[in-house]
């Protein structure tokens, strides 16, 4: 195992020390800002990767060896942008981005468009420093135009924050968020978090033969505790890579990255995987989950 640090930096450090180690495969990283610098680094050295969890759609366009085991921004706006109009009746949204992170203006601007195709109308694009604690003048601004829905596409820490502040606020929105939130979001926002909805790549309760057979190993190994999406994305990706291996017959790179390329209706937890041209995994699925009561509810699945 190599260290990121959880900074773009560390991550090309730690893609430049996998090659100097020669390694036949990276699995990593979770953040889009993490795995472009990555991408780089092991697709000059030819190097397959598969990050779990990057959604930004030009990770994979980086090169032919590189991989993706969740789904895009582009279809996880799409979803949540006809969701929040279609499904929640919603006419009007507010979109609040953290400006440091490309995944949230990225998957901001794809809420929006789609949103607005769907018959909604934006009335409101707001920015905030990942690192804020307060949002005040930014929540005056999102509430004196009384969206329907507020999209924050955020991740845990920042999404969580600005959601109890908006409570405190009395800002009456449906606040709807990213994958990203699939962390520990409930520290930061506490009840202020009940009646809001995200967007996840799996769920327990999804009916996949495999999932249900990591959800058992996983309950094993740590008991109760709640499971992110990012740990069946991660175990699919290794199973993904080992699969890929089995199938070249061998450990040279490129019969690997190969072999990766030509996956077709791969069992995962996450559900079936086949790559595309890109790289990427054709028909996922997005899991709508709602926060009641202290836990995570799935709502449905949305497919292509």
């Amino acid at each position: 195992q190599l260290d990121n640090r959880s900074t773009p930096l560390g991550a090309k450090r730690a893609a430049g020390q996998a090659v100097d180690l020669g390694v036949q495969g990276v699995i990593g990283a979770i953040w889009s800002s993490h795995s472009a610098p990555m991408a780089a680094v092991l697709q000059a050295a030819r190097i397959p990767m598969i990050t779990p969890g990057s959604t930004r759609p030009e990770i994979t366009l980086t090169g032919d060896y590189i991989f993706r085991a969740c789904f895009l921004d582009s279809f996880q706006g799409r979803v949540m942008g006809r969701f929040a109009f279609s499904d929640l009746g919603c006419p009007t949204a507010a979109v609040l981005k953290n400006i440091n992170e490309e995944y949230s203006t990225t998957l901001g601007e794809f809420f929006s468009s789609y949103f607005e195709k769907s018959g909604g109308e934006i009335v409101y694009e707001g920015n905030y420093q990942g690192t804020s604690v307060d949002f005040y003048d930014l929540l005056i601004e999102t509430g004196v135009r009384r969206p329907a829905t507020l999209f924050i596409p955020g991740y845990s820490r920042d999404s969580g924050l600005l959601i109890k502040q908006a409570k405190k606020m009395r800002i009456h929105a449906v606040f709807l968020g990213g994958d990203a939130w699939d962390g520990p979001i409930e520290d930061y926002a506490g009840t202020a978090i009940n009646g809001s909805y995200f967007s996840s790549h799996w769920h327990p309760g999804v009916d996949f033969p495999r999932s249900r057979s990591f959800v058992a190993r996983y309950r094993k190994r740590f008991g109760d505790e709640p499971i992110s999406s990012f740990a069946p994305l991660t175990y699919d990706s290794v199973f993904l890579f080992a699969e890929a291996v089995r199938r070249a017959g061998s450990a040279e790179n490129s019969r690997i990255r190969k072999a990766l390329a030509d996956t077709r209706d791969f069992e995962g937890a996450t559900g079936p995987v086949s790559f595309d041209a890109n790289g990427d995994p054709l028909d996922k699925k997005v899991s709508i989950l709602k926060f009641e009561n202290g836990s995570r509810h799935f709502i449905r699945s949305i497919g292509p």
